[in-house]
């Protein structure tokens, strides 16, 4: 699959098997489409709308809709059996595919919108880094708080992702933070 998320509120999926040939439309968000995250056949949508939807490509319907945010959603990460988003009413929130609700919230996780998040459930923890030039460690079996890394970016975190022994970061400052898990934390910094 190949998966494109869109202003124009559609959702575009390509056949690999075909070549990329074969296109279908998602529709079910009432404003633009902010991020989508595939998994095997299923794929979850995040929306200014306010709203999750999670996606059975095969059959090409919208088979749950999760709707808690109070503002739009801007960004999730999904592991087949939980979502966790972030939006710009500043909160994140985990979401269980089996009970079918939000599990989780954490309120005001940061000062600004949250715009990039990535969560691993072995290692219990996410990710998140916000327009308020933060990124934030959080345990996900609970949601608290392990660590703040500031004064890494000077401007907007738009993209993360981490292993286990690091986190990459891309900010609006036109930089890549590497940042090792390992030794308190400490970043490299690149300047693009």
């Amino acid at each position: 699959w190949l998966v494109t998320a869109c202003k124009d509120r559609l959702v575009r999926v390509w056949r690999r098997e075909s070549g990329y040939k074969d296109m279908f439309e998602l529709r079910g968000h009432d404003v633009a489409v902010n991020a989508v995250h595939l998994h095997g056949d299923m794929l979850v949508s995040a929306s200014g709308d306010r709203s999750i939807k999670v996606w059975d490509l095969e059959r090409r319907t919208c088979v749950l809709t999760l709707a808690d945010h109070a503002r739009g959603v801007a960004c999730l990460d999904f592991d087949g059996r939980f979502i966790v988003s972030g939006s710009s009413d500043r909160s994140i929130r985990i979401w269980g595919l089996d009970s079918r609700r939000c599990e989780r919230v954490i309120h005001n996780a940061h000062s600004d919108l949250v715009r990039t998040i990535m969560f691993d459930r072995a290692m219990d923890i996410i990710v998140s880094g916000s327009y308020d030039e933060s990124i934030k460690i959080w345990r996900f079996s609970t949601g608290a708080l392990m660590h703040k890394i500031k004064n890494v970016h000077t401007s907007r975190v738009f993209k993360l992702m981490f292993d286990r022994s690091r986190i990459v970061s891309c900010s609006h400052d036109r930089s890549i933070s590497i940042i090792d898990f390992g030794a308190n934390l400490p970043h490299g910094r690149m300047l693009v």
